[in-house]
Protein backbone atom coordinates (compact mmCIF):
# COMPACT_ATOMS: atom_id res chain seq x y z
CA UNK A 1 0.00 0.00 0.00
CA UNK A 2 1.25 3.59 -1.06
CA UNK A 3 1.53 6.22 1.66
CA UNK A 4 -2.05 7.57 0.71
CA UNK A 5 -4.03 4.06 -0.33
CA UNK A 6 -6.47 3.33 2.38
CA UNK A 7 -7.05 6.62 3.77
CA UNK A 8 -10.05 9.40 2.54
CA UNK A 9 -8.88 12.56 3.16
CA UNK A 10 -12.50 14.43 4.52
CA UNK A 11 -11.79 18.02 4.18
CA UNK A 12 -14.83 19.51 6.17
CA UNK A 13 -18.61 19.44 5.87
CA UNK A 14 -21.00 20.32 3.86
CA UNK A 15 -22.80 23.82 3.79
CA UNK A 16 -26.86 23.96 3.80
CA UNK A 17 -27.01 24.98 0.53
CA UNK A 18 -24.75 22.37 -1.00
CA UNK A 19 -27.11 19.70 1.24
CA UNK A 20 -30.42 21.10 -0.32
CA UNK A 21 -28.88 20.75 -3.89
CA UNK A 22 -27.87 17.43 -3.06
CA UNK A 23 -31.05 15.80 -1.34
CA UNK A 24 -33.72 16.64 -3.13
CA UNK A 25 -36.60 14.93 -1.17
CA UNK A 26 -34.86 12.55 0.49
CA UNK A 27 -33.80 13.49 4.29
CA UNK A 28 -30.72 12.21 5.58
CA UNK A 29 -30.82 10.33 9.41
CA UNK A 30 -30.03 11.93 12.66
CA UNK A 31 -26.60 10.29 12.53
CA UNK A 32 -26.09 11.08 8.63
CA UNK A 33 -23.94 13.71 7.90
CA UNK A 34 -22.90 15.38 4.68
CA UNK A 35 -19.01 15.45 4.25
CA UNK A 36 -16.23 16.82 1.43
CA UNK A 37 -13.62 14.70 0.73
CA UNK A 38 -10.53 15.21 -1.17
CA UNK A 39 -8.56 13.25 -4.24
CA UNK A 40 -8.73 9.86 -3.39
CA UNK A 41 -6.24 7.40 -4.07
CA UNK A 42 -8.44 4.45 -4.07
CA UNK A 43 -11.76 3.27 -4.80
CA UNK A 44 -15.09 3.23 -2.75
CA UNK A 45 -17.69 1.39 -2.89
CA UNK A 46 -21.27 3.12 -1.63
CA UNK A 47 -22.11 0.38 2.12
CA UNK A 48 -18.05 0.74 2.77
CA UNK A 49 -16.73 1.30 6.07
CA UNK A 50 -14.47 2.99 8.13
CA UNK A 51 -13.63 2.76 11.75
CA UNK A 52 -10.88 4.52 12.18
CA UNK A 53 -10.63 8.54 12.25
CA UNK A 54 -7.56 10.34 12.10
CA UNK A 55 -7.06 14.24 13.08
CA UNK A 56 -4.79 16.14 10.53
CA UNK A 57 -4.52 18.46 13.37
CA UNK A 58 -3.11 16.74 15.84
CA UNK A 59 -2.36 13.24 14.68
CA UNK A 60 -4.44 11.98 17.07
CA UNK A 61 -6.77 8.54 16.42
CA UNK A 62 -10.28 6.89 17.63
CA UNK A 63 -11.88 3.42 16.62
CA UNK A 64 -14.85 3.95 18.81
CA UNK A 65 -17.07 4.00 15.76
CA UNK A 66 -18.45 2.90 12.29
CA UNK A 67 -18.90 5.27 9.41
CA UNK A 68 -20.92 3.68 6.45
CA UNK A 69 -20.70 5.44 2.90
CA UNK A 70 -23.86 5.87 1.72
CA UNK A 71 -23.79 8.03 -0.77
CA UNK A 72 -21.78 9.74 -3.46
CA UNK A 73 -22.06 12.83 -5.91
CA UNK A 74 -18.93 14.87 -7.77
CA UNK A 75 -18.68 18.50 -8.13
CA UNK A 76 -21.27 18.93 -10.87
CA UNK A 77 -23.83 16.95 -9.00
CA UNK A 78 -23.63 13.09 -10.41
CA UNK A 79 -24.63 10.49 -8.31
CA UNK A 80 -22.08 7.22 -8.10
CA UNK A 81 -21.96 4.08 -6.86
CA UNK A 82 -18.54 4.62 -5.69
CA UNK A 83 -15.90 7.30 -5.03
CA UNK A 84 -13.85 6.61 -8.12
CA UNK A 85 -10.07 6.67 -7.70
CA UNK A 86 -9.01 10.35 -8.38
CA UNK A 87 -12.36 12.05 -7.97
CA UNK A 88 -13.21 14.34 -5.44
CA UNK A 89 -16.56 13.73 -4.04
CA UNK A 90 -19.07 15.00 -1.53
CA UNK A 91 -20.48 12.20 0.35
CA UNK A 92 -23.12 11.38 2.99
CA UNK A 93 -21.68 9.00 5.85
CA UNK A 94 -24.04 7.51 8.49
CA UNK A 95 -22.22 6.53 11.43
CA UNK A 96 -22.65 4.72 14.37
CA UNK A 97 -23.21 5.04 17.20
CA UNK A 98 -23.87 8.54 16.58
CA UNK A 99 -21.89 11.35 14.37
CA UNK A 100 -18.03 11.82 15.91
CA UNK A 101 -17.80 15.30 17.83
CA UNK A 102 -14.36 16.00 15.70
CA UNK A 103 -16.75 15.30 13.01
CA UNK A 104 -19.28 17.93 13.81
CA UNK A 105 -16.82 20.38 14.60
CA UNK A 106 -15.09 20.16 10.67
CA UNK A 107 -15.11 23.56 8.87
CA UNK A 108 -18.40 23.97 6.91
CA UNK A 109 -17.56 24.20 3.28
CA UNK A 110 -19.25 25.33 -0.04
CA UNK A 111 -16.46 23.68 -1.52
CA UNK A 112 -13.39 21.49 -1.60
CA UNK A 113 -10.91 23.54 0.68
CA UNK A 114 -7.84 22.17 2.47
CA UNK A 115 -7.37 23.02 6.28
CA UNK A 116 -5.34 21.89 9.19
CA UNK A 117 -8.59 20.75 10.87
CA UNK A 118 -9.16 17.86 8.12
CA UNK A 119 -9.61 14.53 8.86
CA UNK A 120 -8.64 10.75 7.87
CA UNK A 121 -11.22 8.11 7.75
CA UNK A 122 -9.19 3.83 7.58
CA UNK A 123 -10.20 1.23 7.72
CA UNK A 124 -8.52 -1.34 9.88
CA UNK A 125 -8.17 -3.86 7.89
CA UNK A 126 -6.60 -1.31 5.29
CA UNK A 127 -3.66 -0.48 7.69
CA UNK A 128 -2.60 -3.42 9.99
CA UNK A 129 -2.42 -1.96 13.19
CA UNK A 130 -0.70 -5.02 14.34
CA UNK A 131 2.55 -4.22 13.02
CA UNK A 132 4.67 -2.48 15.54
CA UNK A 133 5.51 0.74 13.47
CA UNK A 134 2.21 0.52 11.18
CA UNK A 135 0.59 2.95 13.35
CA UNK A 136 3.62 5.39 13.34
CA UNK A 137 3.68 5.12 9.80
CA UNK A 138 0.23 6.27 9.30
CA UNK A 139 0.91 9.19 11.06
CA UNK A 140 4.09 10.14 9.55
CA UNK A 141 2.22 9.56 6.61
CA UNK A 142 -0.34 11.80 6.93
CA UNK A 143 2.12 14.72 8.84
CA UNK A 144 4.41 14.29 5.29
CA UNK A 145 0.54 14.49 3.38
CA UNK A 146 -0.50 17.73 5.20
CA UNK A 147 3.16 19.39 4.89
CA UNK A 148 3.46 18.41 1.05
CA UNK A 149 0.17 20.18 0.64
CA UNK A 150 0.88 23.31 2.67
CA UNK A 151 3.92 23.40 0.60
CA UNK A 152 2.10 22.87 -2.99
CA UNK A 153 -0.31 25.77 -1.74
CA UNK A 154 3.17 28.15 -2.63
CA UNK A 155 3.24 27.17 -5.85
CA UNK A 156 7.17 26.64 -5.96
CA UNK A 157 9.02 23.93 -8.20
CA UNK A 158 11.90 23.74 -5.22
CA UNK A 159 11.24 23.68 -1.48
CA UNK A 160 13.94 24.13 0.78
CA UNK A 161 14.31 23.03 4.59
CA UNK A 162 13.20 26.56 5.70
CA UNK A 163 10.17 26.36 3.49
CA UNK A 164 9.23 23.08 5.18
CA UNK A 165 9.99 24.54 8.91
CA UNK A 166 7.24 27.50 8.04
CA UNK A 167 4.43 25.06 6.93
CA UNK A 168 5.39 22.48 10.01
CA UNK A 169 3.24 23.34 13.46
CA UNK A 170 5.49 25.98 15.78
CA UNK A 171 7.43 24.53 18.61
CA UNK A 172 8.18 20.68 16.00
CA UNK A 173 11.33 19.67 17.49
CA UNK A 174 13.96 19.37 14.66
CA UNK A 175 14.32 15.39 14.87
CA UNK A 176 11.06 15.61 13.15
CA UNK A 177 11.64 17.52 10.29
CA UNK A 178 15.47 15.89 9.93
CA UNK A 179 13.06 12.37 9.90
CA UNK A 180 10.96 13.22 7.26
CA UNK A 181 14.17 14.55 4.86
CA UNK A 182 15.77 11.15 5.85
CA UNK A 183 12.71 9.26 5.69
CA UNK A 184 12.53 10.83 1.85
CA UNK A 185 8.52 10.74 2.95
CA UNK A 186 8.57 14.06 1.58
CA UNK A 187 10.01 13.29 -1.69
CA UNK A 188 7.89 10.01 -2.13
CA UNK A 189 4.79 12.38 -1.48
CA UNK A 190 5.51 14.86 -4.23
CA UNK A 191 7.23 17.38 -2.77
CA UNK A 192 10.68 18.70 -4.72
CA UNK A 193 13.06 19.24 -2.40
CA UNK A 194 16.16 21.77 -3.45
CA UNK A 195 19.96 20.25 -2.57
Amino acid sequence: MDNQQGKLHILGKASSVVVKKLQQDNAAKENAIWLFAGYSFSEYKVGDSFDILIKESDQSWNHDFKIKLQKVYDEFGRSYTTIPEGYKTICLFECTPSIPAYIKGLPVLKTWEVSNNSIYLCDHADIDLMHDTSFDTVLFDTFSKMIVSSLHQRKKKHYTVQDIEQVLPEGTPQIVIDNLLLSGALGNAGAVLAK
